[in-house]
């Protein structure tokens, strides 16, 4: 059942990404509730496995776990009647709704704006309730374990991202041409510079779409050819340092050490980057986990070899100013056409 619920609460948490602006939060009469409910969705997920494991022998955890299921299946019905509200305003319309970022457009009905709101937060409600209980019942966050394939992906806290594409997400033929931008940025020697580690930003609203050029371009074969090491570690809001620094470890092939002192940690990485061409991928890196790169990550990873590249993504124009990015490129709304199309595919 874990991970069948799992499966819900990412498409839900993946709906609520796209909902995290304070435009559709005010339009929804629930301002704050949103960012609060993914805070919640992910505080859940965290436990998962741990439930899964414990409930063939405790009843009061696969009530809990059944209660988490209903709630779930009304979310998802949520998350359907806001896929069925924008096919019919598309099928009803010759001309598609001038505001560039579809879920604008799908609650621009007052009276299907409160119905969602309402529900969002009857949803809320109950989720913050069965949050609660996992300390009563002594469920615990699972540890994060590498996968398999191509190096290592981790997410720390708030939403999770990792390097695999889903193939419906990829729409419009500005995606591309910005891919091909940014892998032809990242790929070419930067004539002049001097620094082993040349730092390339994509700036742009939460939910806009940041997250998915990065995976496009870290997946891209031109990134394989080029680079030694491929790394991908998710930042996002609060971040601890030695978690980062186990993370980049991952991603170079290798287990941490079993501690969280800097002073193991931060040669580890410097030893297992030192002399290599590596790309790494610092995904939603915001204004107060700026210092990931400067005060962390910087000195250890600058034993690169030259031509190495750091690709940031980030909502704040301050962090790639503050993180020296030698170009960025600023990822613009979906056009109308583009928007319904992923929104349907949802």
């Amino acid at each position: 059942m874990a991970m069948i619920l799992d499966a819900f609460l990412s498409k839900f948490s993946e709906f609520l990404v796209q909902m995290v602006t304070d435009e559709v939060g005010m339009l929804l009469g629930i301002p704050g509730q949103i960012e609060k409910l993914g805070e919640t969705v992910r505080d859940i997920q965290c436990v998962l496995a741990d439930a899964e494991s414990k409930q063939s022998n405790n009843r009061t955890i696969e009530r809990w776990l059944m209660q988490l299921k209903d709630v779930m299946y009304d979310a998802d019905d949520v998350i359907d009647l806001c896929q069925i509200k924008a096919k019919e305003r598309l099928a009803g319309s010759s001309s598609h709704s001038s505001c560039g970022f579809p879920l604008l457009s799908c609650f621009g009905n007052p009276f299907f704006a409160h119905e969602i709101g309402s529900k969002i937060k009857d949803i809320n409600s109950r989720l913050e309730g069965i949050a609660k209980r996992r300390t009563d019942l002594g469920l615990t966050q699972s540890p994060i374990f590498p996968t398999h394939g191509v190096r290592q992906v981790d997410s720390i806290i708030s939403r999770k991202t990792d390097h695999l594409i889903v193939v419906d997400d990829i729409v419009g033929e500005k995606i591309e041409e910005d891919t091909e931008m940014l892998v032809s940025w990242l790929t070419e020697e930067e004539k002049g510079v001097r620094e082993n580690v040349c730092v390339v930003a994509i700036l742009g609203m939460g939910g806009i779409g940041k997250s998915t050029l990065a995976k496009k371009i870290f997946n891209d074969p031109r990134i394989e050819d080029e680079f030694q090491l491929k790394i991908w570690v998710c930042v996002s809001k609060e971040v601890k340092g030695e978690e980062v620094l186990k993370c980049v470890i991952r991603g170079a092939g290798e287990e941490p050490p079993n501690t969280n002192e800097r002073s193991v940690l931060v040669p580890e990485v410097e030893s297992l980057v030192k002399g290599k061409k590596f790309f790494l991928v610092l995904d939603d890196i915001w204004y107060e986990s700026r210092a990931v790169w400067d005060g962390l990550l910087r000195a250890p990873m600058s034993r690169g070899a030259h031509g190495s590249r750091l690709l940031v993504t980030t909502r704040d124009e301050r962090v790639a100013n503050g993180m020296r990015a030698t170009k960025s490129h600023r990822v613009e709304k979906l056009s109308d056409e583009d928007g319904w199309s992923l929104l349907i595919k949802q």
